[in-house]
């Protein structure tokens, strides 16, 4: 009787990238959604679909402009606010170096380290002021130093990130030759691109494609649907 070995997995390597993919995601489907909503509900109010296109890439343009705005100031105050933290931290090892060593055997303590262990790695950790001051912050901010984010780098992929997305959405109407058409291809093409993102975090995540993209796709087609109700009625009130 031949015994079968299982083969453990393949090793995988952790995504050196991975600080950013919050950026990329958020910047691609938001620019989907947002975009999508958009055309579908100036489309809604019956207008032409020249004029929704220029509505759509002036929508693209002020949202990929506001979003890395936005992403920019909001990651730089994180880095700011990490910073501080980090200088009142490093006075701390300092001045009360004995309280960050009992707060560092609490932190291990927690973990299930005990006796002579747990006295070895805190006296090691705490017999260099450095690497106490990043397992400081590590334990009680939980980010580690090779985690954190530059403010530039975020604010060019999700504004780059967005600009993207919200293609699928506008550049039908740039050649449909009726509002019907640019309503069918540019629902085909972001619909498609919502599945998309979906399945990519998912990928990313390594949970299930099918599920997350279907989740993306649902949601941002509802709020698509909305749009387009809410612009029809105004459209036929004005």
């Amino acid at each position: 009787m031949t015994v079968e070995h299982e083969h453990p997995p393949e090793f995988e390597e952790h995504m050196s990238y991975r600080n950013y993919m919050r950026d990329l995601i958020l910047g691609g489907n938001d620019g989907l959604v947002s975009i999508f909503a958009l055309v579908l509900g100036v489309a809604g109010g019956g207008l032409l679909p020249r004029v929704i296109f220029l509505a759509g890439a002036a929508g693209a343009i002020a949202g990929a402009i506001s979003m890395a705005i936005g992403e920019y100031l909001s990651t730089k105050s994180q880095e700011q606010v990490y910073d501080a933290e980090m200088e009142m931290e490093r006075r701390h090892i300092e001045h009360h170096l004995d309280h960050e060593k009992e707060e560092l055997y609490e932190f291990y303590r927690a973990k299930g380290f005990q006796g002579a262990i747990l006295d070895e790695i805190v006296e090691t950790i705490a017999s260099d002021p450095e690497i106490l001051l990043k397992e400081m912050m590590m334990a009680e901010f939980g980010v580690l130093e090779d985690q954190r984010r530059s403010p530039l780098m975020a604010t060019i992929i999700v504004g780059i990130a967005f600009a993207i997305g919200s293609l699928p959405p506008i550049l039908p109407f740039l050649f449909a030759t009726s509002t019907f058409q640019g309503v069918m291809f540019s629902s085909i093409f972001s619909i498609t691109g919502l599945f998309i993102v979906g399945g990519f975090k998912a990928r990313i995540t390594r949970t299930s494609i099918l599920k997350d993209g279907m989740e993306n796709l649902t949601l941002g087609t509802l709020g698509a649907i909305i749009t387009y109700i809410i612009g029809f009625f105004i459209g036929i009130n004005i």
